[in-house]
């Protein structure tokens, strides 16, 4: 009260300065309370960059054993396969109370159809990256604390069945928004400058993707064979949802300003990636990783044709003293750069998509031809060439079983340093018994890391509920595992 009391003493003494009423001093002027669409929309799509880049993918390029940890510091937690509550404390935080919470004042709020569409867009992205990593979130609930809309502080949890379901129908609503506008956000918009019709592509490809999670557990066939068939889905790098970076300070990459912010990108390529990629006599193995600096055959052994050297995944403890990270190959400038785009959706991931449904149902397509098309996207968007060739070599046809691992190894390959996230997730929804996705094929060894807290064969295959979390919301449900699996997972 005394501070109160003094504070309106302080106004009317300078009332001349326009201090005309108290609240003028509680106002936030780098957090307004008006703040518009465009400034909105622009706020949450940089959220979800971040959280894509910076922490998803930061995090999958181990999980989904693409890189793994190198020389230079001990070995972490994450190379181990071992996680804690507060890991995600920073993803779950941006994801509600800086991307969802933009994105929703938008869609309560606004009244261009554009902006509501395109918020739509994005939350029920945001939305199914946080049921593929956690499962049940809060969603129903969720953002509610404002006493207008119920002061709802401990919102309960949805099922990660339920709330998949659920976007289906926000996804319909968007596109409706969407295709009704006048306006365009254009340079708000981050990723398409303002095209409604990138956008149109986007909620359609997205909704195949959720719509192809579903398919283990909720007969999806028929929406799915529409949806391809009507076609307008992301199927060129012209079309891809991606963010450009400048590579500039406040516009660099996300994963590659985490990275750098510390002690450096000390993650050296996994021979769990390079031994496959070479059976397959693969070209793409030199757009992906670097050669290695300073190869040394003491303590490397023999240096391979293509100069790509790396450890098998976890094991770099195994080399003693004098291992240093130049011996070894590093992703390339491709994947690893302060003007890396941040890959929210690609064509490879969608014509995958589009081999898998035609594969399993009749979709109106040729799986085979689909195939071809997520091999080449890959191949183009690397700029290596013989893309067709190398299709040919893979010997792709056989039984549904023979088909999906074709097709899920391929999407692990072409998700290498580029979307690591979904290769990741797309690894744990098809990696089964009869296609070992993390089969190191030099050994015939089911790679799990060398010094990995789970058992052998036994990878991660969800997220810890934050601390944070679990300390202000009682409805948390009890601990997760992170061998614990998402609705979808197999």
């Amino acid at each position: 009260m005394k501070s109160i009391y003094k504070l309106m003493i302080f106004c009317l003494v300078l009332s001349f300065a326009s201090c005309d009423k108290i609240t003028d001093q509680n106002v936030d002027k780098n957090n307004s309370p008006s703040a518009r669409d465009q400034e909105l929309l622009t706020s949450a799509l940089g959220y979800t960059a971040w959280i894509v880049d910076g922490r998803y993918n930061e995090l999958a390029f181990q999980w989904g054993q693409y890189w793994t940890w190198g020389p230079g510091v001990s070995l972490g937690n994450s190379a181990r396969y071992v996680a804690e509550p507060d890991d995600h404390n920073n993803v779950w935080a941006r994801s509600y109370n800086g991307a969802l919470a933009d994105l929703r004042y938008i869609i309560t709020n606004s009244e261009d159809a554009a902006f509501k569409g395109v918020s739509k867009v994005m939350t029920a992205y945001i939305y199914q990256g946080l049921v593929d990593h956690f499962d049940a979130v809060p969603y129903k609930e969720a953002l509610l604390g404002e006493i207008a809309d119920g002061s709802i502080l401990a919102p309960s949890y949805d099922g990660g069945a339920v709330i998949y379901a659920d976007l289906i129908v926000v996804l319909d609503d968007a596109i409706s928004d969407i295709e009704g506008a006048s306006t365009h956000p254009e340079g708000e918009d981050l990723l398409f400058g303002g095209d409604l019709s990138a956008w149109t592509k986007f909620a359609k490809s997205l909704k195949l993707r959720i719509l192809m999670r579903m398919q283990s557990t909720t007969d999806v066939s028929g929406q799915v064979a529409d949806l391809i068939r009507e076609g307008d889905l992301i199927t060129s790098t012209a079309d891809m949802a991606s963010m450009v970076m400048a590579g500039t300070a406040g516009s660099e990459n996300p994963m590659f300003a985490v990275r750098e912010s510390g002690i450096g990108n000390f993650y050296i390529a996994s021979n769990t990636s390079l031994n496959l990629l070479r059976s397959l006599n693969d070209p793409r193995i030199n757009a992906l990783y670097d050669a290695a600096p300073a190869p040394d055959e003491d303590i490397t052994g023999p240096t391979p044709a293509d100069g790509r050297i790396g450890v098998d995944h976890g094991g770099i403890n195994d080399y003693g003293f004098g291992t240093v990270r130049e011996m070894f190959s590093q992703g390339s400038a491709i994947t690893y750069s302060a003007d890396a785009p941040v890959i929210f959706m690609s064509n490879w991931e969608v014509w995958f998509l589009i081999a898998e449904a035609a594969a399993r149902w009749d979709v109106g397509t040729d799986d085979a031809t689909a195939f071809a098309n997520g091999v080449q996207a890959s191949f183009d968007y690397l700029s290596v060439a013989d893309g067709a060739a190398y299709v040919a070599s893979l010997g792709y046809g056989g039984d549904l079983n023979a088909k999906i691992k074709h097709i899920a190894t391929q999407k692990w390959i072409a998700c290498n340093g580029l979307q690591e996230d979904e290769g990741w997730i797309e690894s744990r929804r098809l990696d089964t018994p009869d296609n070992p996705i993390f089969t190191d094929v030099a050994t015939g060894i089911y790679q799990t890391p060398a010094e990995s807290a789970l058992s052998a064969g036994v990878h991660p295959s969800a997220f810890l509920y934050p601390q944070s979390e679990v300390n202000l919301n009682p409805s948390t449900p009890a601990q997760r595992s992170i061998t614990d699996k998402v609705f979808w997972d197999n």
